[in-house]
């Protein structure tokens, strides 16, 4: 794939995102505390071999300190090449600059899974806009999105908290212990 082919397929995934984002959402907004949460769902993006490994502890992190039964992340690795070090494993899928139709959608059934599943909470780790993960989000069924704080990222999470997303077991650190705050039934 050139990369002037991947660019006309973000200008019309933009696109994309800009209609539904002016049409508005009929998706209902449920908060939720992170000890009471059955699912969470994350989106993040993978260029080497120490995120995905930053991934795995945050799995297990999670997974031991809040009893999180169904948890799964949904990466996005932005080569064309298949990585050696990223392999999907239980909890961890991923897909690639390959698997992205003419609308800058990935176009593969686990995506779709993963959009179709209702998360409790749903943790966007991305630092910047990367609109195969901004689709993803935009399309979530989830009921409760968080994300890092920015103007332009405004219409897409329900929770944002002003931190830096680069090292994401940090960030991660930081988002659950903002929603320990929260109550349920509210």
């Amino acid at each position: 794939m050139k990369p002037s082919f991947t660019k006309f397929k973000y200008y019309w995934g933009e696109r994309v995102i800009s209609k539904h984002i002016k049409k508005g959402s009929n998706r209902t907004m449920r908060s939720c505390n992170i000890e009471d949460a059955r699912s969470v769902g994350m989106l993040c993006e993978i260029k080497n071999k120490e995120d995905y490994h930053a991934l795995v502890e945050i799995i297990e992190f999670l997974k031991k300190e809040y009893s999180i039964k169904n948890l799964k992340i949904l990466a996005f690795y932005p080569f064309k090449d298949e990585p050696f070090f990223l392999k999907s494993r239980l909890g961890l899928d991923f897909f690639s600059l390959n698997e992205l139709n003419y609308y800058g959608f990935p176009n593969n059934s686990i995506v779709r899974n993963f959009m179709n599943e209702s998360f409790d909470i749903l943790i966007d780790l991305t630092q910047r806009r990367i609109v195969p993960l901004r689709l993803v989000l935009l399309f979530s069924k989830s009921s409760f999105k968080v994300g890092s704080f920015s103007d332009e990222k405004k219409p897409f999470y329900d929770l944002m908290i002003e931190t830096d997303p680069s090292d994401y077991k940090e960030y991660v650190t930081q988002v659950t212990s903002y929603l320990k705050i929260f109550d349920k039934n509210d």
